[in-house]
């Protein structure tokens, strides 16, 4: 199967030159989590933009600073195990469909291979998640506040993390679309201590400061409870990839929580570990 076979025609992309606050705008509007950015004068790909890189750089307002130029790149005719084994050997969720001119004439992510193929393939009735599944997840408690939540995301290097209660039990999720939700950047005055030299100490009679101005993100003070989404879409480790990316698809989720017996949390699947198996197989 070839990559223009499933791949987005034409999909939404950034112009260079923008600001951080109109690719935020871009994000909250299409609810996705990264997009090509192109030079709007010569309509060639620059890179790509992800929402976790406005997270972590509140800071930078140019968004042609924060672009993530080195993407991997596929064309049309490509087959679709060589975009798979891109995408999990770079670790992107998607690769960008260019011509010979290096124009984005398409995208292909890991939710367009579920939806359009994973969930369609009847061959993947016979082949569990048991293999596929990530057992090693970070967890958070519902009363954990948005702003260590955001930091816990980050540190997992995760793009949703379970919400357990008092006694541990599975009552969430949480995603960085949802944190993005009730986050505003905002500018606040900071400080730092100057030092003087050897030579100069005799000129300073006291502890002179620099005040600066600095853009960070704010969030609610509010506990991940409020913003989790509590309505839990499940997997079990049998059940098949065909089951889960049915899953995936109807809900328009990334990853399920897995859970054994009486509800037992023992891991995650990511929509990221199902392609696996289409390099896997033979």
């Amino acid at each position: 199967m070839k990559v223009k076979t499933l791949m987005t025609r034409d999909p939404v992309v950034v112009e260079l030159p923008a600001t951080r606050s109109y690719a935020l705008e871009v994000f909250k509007k299409y609810k996705v989590r990264s997009f090509p950015v192109i030079n709007r004068k010569t309509r060639e790909l620059v890179g790509i933009i992800s929402i976790k890189r406005l997270l972590v750089n509140p800071d930078e307002d140019q968004l042609a600073m924060l672009v993530k130029r080195d993407v991997p790149l596929v064309k049309p005719d490509d087959n679709l195990k060589k975009a798979v084994r891109t995408m999990l050997e770079r670790d992107y969720r998607r690769v960008i469909v260019v011509d010979e001119e290096k124009r984005v004439v398409g995208i292909l992510t890991v939710g367009d291979i579920i939806r359009r193929y994973l969930a369609k393939n009847e061959k993947m009735k016979g082949i569990t998640i048991e293999d596929y599944y990530q057992r090693n997840v970070g967890v958070i408690w519902k009363g954990t506040p948005l702003k260590a939540a955001l930091k816990a995301l980050l540190l997992c290097n995760a793009m949703a993390i379970p919400v357990i209660d008092d006694d541990g039990n599975l009552v969430g999720m949480v995603d960085e679309t949802d944190l993005l939700k009730d986050s505003e950047i905002v500018r606040v005055m900071k400080s730092t201590a100057l030092s003087a030299s050897s030579e100069e100490e005799w000129i300073l009679e006291s502890n002179p400061t620099l005040l600066f101005e600095k853009a960070e993100l704010q969030l609610p003070k509010k506990p991940v409870e409020a913003i989790m989404n509590p309505d839990l879409i499940i997997a079990t480790p049998h059940m098949s990839i065909y089951e889960v990316a049915q899953k995936m698809s109807k809900y328009h989720i990334e990853q399920l929580p897995v859970i054994r017996g009486e509800g037992d949390l023992v891991g995650i699947v990511r929509d990221m570990d199902l392609i696996k198996v289409i390099v896997n197989r033979r």
